[in-house]
């Protein structure tokens, strides 16, 4: 063999050494990186990571044992879920009005006011809250270790689903969640079924009085809008594009003209309440007599309970499909 066949082939050997070797250095990084998002993906499935309505990430690396409970729907989950003895206190306005899910616990303030040191006694591994409230007390309880989930905003019955598995997943319990969205998406489908395809000229228009001095509603983008939706009956409020809880005048409830009114307990006991009203004496729903009151908590409360509300606007709203109304405890 000459001397320059065996350079050549010496620099052919030298080739392949550098290609391996580069070839190497790109291929090392990659595998270290899907091994790291590997274990990375196990970590946050053994995990409970949620999202709260603050956008804040909630990461537990077990199952919640002992909660602390400041939203009333949150406390309705975790009964649906039968997990109340994970339960080590609520809110104070519950224990207060008698609620029979705060029955032998004491208070710990509301979202506006926590007894912190009290909660610190409690050595929760939970705080579950509603939006809003004190920035500072909820700094000093995640201080002390104590992780705080609040309850997502809910704009139609599709966030309870979202809400009740957030929830399960955080107490370790996904699989009662997932029955218990299961049961509650085959009872909404039950009466969105028989209304979905209607046509508008069949659908009432509805008003739901929330308060009456000032005169206020529920705009387009709220839970008890999505009801009368899902209950095949059209919010009137859809006609000016109102959202949020409005102020709405008299004289546009007239013009509108609802075929029915619907309101909570807490404002008319009674429908007389609303019927009486002088300046609702030319309103269709008050002349027919197609105004009905329903308790608060299944509309104000997003939870598996709130079927009941489902249920009482469908029969309030297409009797002659649902039958006649009747309030559901």
């Amino acid at each position: 063999m000459t001397s320059v066949s065996i350079g050549l082939r010496k620099i052919m050997q030298a080739l392949m050494v550098i290609m391996v070797i580069l070839l190497a250095l790109v291929l090392v990084p990659v595998l270290t990186t899907g091994c790291k998002a590997g274990v990375e993906g196990v970590t946050q499935e053994n995990s409970r990571v949620v999202m709260d309505a603050d956008g804040n990430i909630i990461e537990l690396d077990s199952p919640a044992e002992r909660i602390v409970v400041i939203a009333p729907s949150a406390l309705e989950i975790i009964a649906g879920l039968d997990a109340m003895d994970r339960v080590v206190e609520v809110d104070s306005f519950s224990v207060e009005s008698g609620d029979p899910l705060a029955k032998g616990f004491e208070g710990v303030g509301d979202s506006y006011g926590l007894n912190i040191e009290k909660i610190a006694g409690l050595k929760p591994d939970l705080l579950i809250s509603l939006t809003g409230g004190s920035e500072e007390d909820y700094q000093k309880i995640s201080e002390l270790g104590i992780e705080v989930y609040r309850v997502i905003n809910i704009n139609g019955i599709e966030g309870i689903y979202d809400e009740i598995k957030n929830i399960s997943k955080l107490i370790g319990l996904e699989d009662r969640g997932e029955k218990l969205v299961n049961e509650l998406k085959e009872e909404v489908e039950k009466i969105y079924s028989k209304v979905k395809d209607l046509d508008d000229a069949d659908k009432p228009g509805v008003f739901y009085e929330m308060w009456n001095d000032p005169l206020m509603s529920a705009g387009i983008d709220t839970f008890i809008s999505d009801l009368i939706e899902k209950s095949g009956g059209i919010n009137i409020l859809a006609e000016d594009n109102l959202t949020g809880w409005p102020e709405y005048s008299v004289e546009t409830l007239i013009e509108r003209n609802p075929d029915i009114i619907i309101a909570p307990l807490s404002l008319a006991p009674d429908p007389s309440v609303i019927i009486n009203d002088p300046r609702f004496s030319s309103i269709t729903a008050v002349i027919e007599g197609k105004v009905y009151t329903v308790p608060d908590n299944p509309v104000s409360r997003p939870s598996q309970n709130s079927i009941k509300a489902l249920q009482m606007f469908s029969k309030a709203i297409h009797p002659e499909i649902f039958g006649e109304f009747e309030i559901i405890e």
